[in-house]
């Protein structure tokens, strides 16, 4: 495992580019929900950019701020990974995540 030490910094979100190719959705009810935590907790995960500001994870956090008129959010910026690196990130955030609920 590759050690790496997250700074987390606060960036202008007009910054921040999303991956054109980003194959995740996120209906307006989910952008809601995540806006409305938001605003009730504050943040506790950042955006993860590339060294040009490119999101690898974090569309949705975005998107949530945006709804929330924020102008500012926090940035993890991951200068560390190759391109093969950054693909395989932004395929991992959205497809590792998914699986079923323990009902």
């Amino acid at each position: 495992m590759r050690a790496f030490d997250p700074q987390h910094t606060w960036r202008d979100i007009a910054t921040i580019t999303p991956y054109v190719h980003n194959a995740k959705k996120h209906p307006e009810a989910q952008i809601a929900g995540l806006a409305s935590i938001i605003a009730e907790v504050g943040w506790d995960q950042a955006i993860v950019v590339d060294q040009d500001g490119v999101i690898i994870k974090g569309h949705w956090r975005r998107l949530a701020a945006l709804r929330l008129g924020l102008t500012e959010v926090p940035v993890i910026v991951r200068t560390d990974l190759s391109a093969v690196q950054v693909k395989a990130a932004l395929i991992a955030d959205n497809k590792l995540a998914e699986s079923e609920w323990d009902l």
